[in-house]
């Protein structure tokens, strides 16, 4: 038993070390005000796997646990 339980936890601490990314980033205008509810579509180019997230009243957005890849960022309103 001890054996299975030391395999365990070694690998829940290999798990635990994934690597991903976190996009973030303030939607404004041209006059420079920010833009609150915008809509923002992320996509990673090889998969097509596409992350959408709104703005806050801020203009900020945030999205996290990207993993590594190349992405487009389009932003709608």
């Amino acid at each position: 038993m001890r054996t299975l339980a030391l395999l365990l936890v070694g690998s829940a601490l290999a798990y635990s070390q994934a690597v991903t990314a976190t996009l973030l980033g303030t939607v404004s205008d041209p006059s420079g005000a920010v833009v609150p509810a915008a809509k923002i579509a992320i996509t990673e180019q090889d998969t097509g796997v596409k992350r959408t997230v709104l703005t806050n009243v801020e203009g900020l957005y945030t999205q996290s646990f990207l993993p590594p890849g190349v992405y487009s960022v389009e932003v709608e309103k």
